[in-house]
């Protein structure tokens, strides 16, 4: 097992109320594979991935997260930042503008996460991370500013292999770029879990999640919806939320794509029951009263109708 999640909940409070932005959590993720976290803004997917990295910023976590069968959320943050952050679990952060240093070259940056973790040789193993995302040498000396919106993102993306960890977690990695450069990252992407490289993408674009995702999990107010092998997901859906976001693509020739009437719940004050039945077209009494289980492993969702 590479990573394993168990009940996980992160809980914002402010000004005397709490939004609890994830709720119970569960997924898990074998050696080699790559998954996908999809759903609609603020369903929760940026904060699981900040979670799971153990970067999270005025969120109070609970629950378990492991990685290799070693926890991550209850590890002293000291020893978690010498061992695991970039070394063995890195992340592609939202903007990659937002996260290189203007200041800095990107050679400087890349070599100071090498010297932080006394990496020898800083520049050649820098240059070389650069290289394998399709960076030439120049690259080492020029500052953000100085790249196209595709090059910073291969910048961002070198940044978190360079110590080449176990799992990268990449949160939006094609969003505001045009359709060309979105094809090349994808494709780098694949070429890197090629070479060994786990990836867990977090994106509202199911498209991307279909072209580099072993497993899809479809997120819906802070729960995991549904969570199963791509192919499963995308061909026989189990959750109604995930068939209806499926419709909202848009396809060349295909029908007009359809959409989600409603609005997503209040995470301050959650419904009982189904947090979707509000708004989805299979709902019946159950739904509103009883709150539907997701255990972890397999194809599973949450739904009444599923079970």
């Amino acid at each position: 097992m590479l990573l394993e999640v168990r009940d996980l909940s992160v809980e914002y409070r402010s000004e005397g109320s709490a939004t609890r932005a994830l709720d119970g959590v569960s997924f898990s993720l074998e050696e080699g594979e790559s998954a996908g976290i999809a759903g609609e803004s603020a369903c929760g997917k940026s904060t699981l991935g900040l979670a799971v990295m153990r970067a999270l910023r005025g969120g109070a976590a609970s629950g378990e997260v492991l990685l290799r069968g070693e926890p991550i959320l209850s590890m002293p943050e000291k020893k978690f930042d010498r061992e695991y952050r970039w070394k063995r679990i890195s992340m592609v952060f939202q903007g990659a503008g937002g996260s290189l240093d203007p200041v800095f070259t990107v050679g400087d940056q890349i070599v100071q996460i090498l010297d932080e973790h006394g990496i020898g040789g800083a520049r050649a193993a820098a240059s070389e991370a650069l290289a394998r995302v399709g960076l030439e040498e120049g690259a080492m000396r020029r500052y953000p500013h100085e790249l196209s919106g595709g090059m910073r993102q291969r910048a961002a993306i070198a940044l978190a292999v360079v110590m080449e960890p176990d799992l990268v977690i990449a949160d939006e990695p094609t969003t505001a770029l045009d359709v060309l450069t979105q094809a090349q990252i994808i494709d780098l992407v694949r070429k890197l879990q090629g070479g060994g490289t786990s990836f867990l993408t977090i994106t509202h674009d199911l498209g991307v999640l279909a072209e580099v995702a072993d497993k899809i999990g479809v997120m819906y107010a802070g729960q995991m919806a549904e969570f199963g092998p791509a192919g499963a997901v995308y061909s026989e859906p189990a959750h109604p939320y995930t068939r209806a976001l499926l419709r909202s693509v848009p396809r060349l020739g295909g029908p007009k794509p359809g959409h989600i009437p409603g609005l997503p719940p209040d995470l301050r004050a959650p419904l009982p029951g189904c947090r979707f039945a509000p708004r989805c077209p299979d709902a019946f009494s159950k739904c509103s009263r009883d709150p539907p289980p997701l255990e972890a492993g397999g194809s599973v969702a949450r739904c009444w109708l599923h079970e």
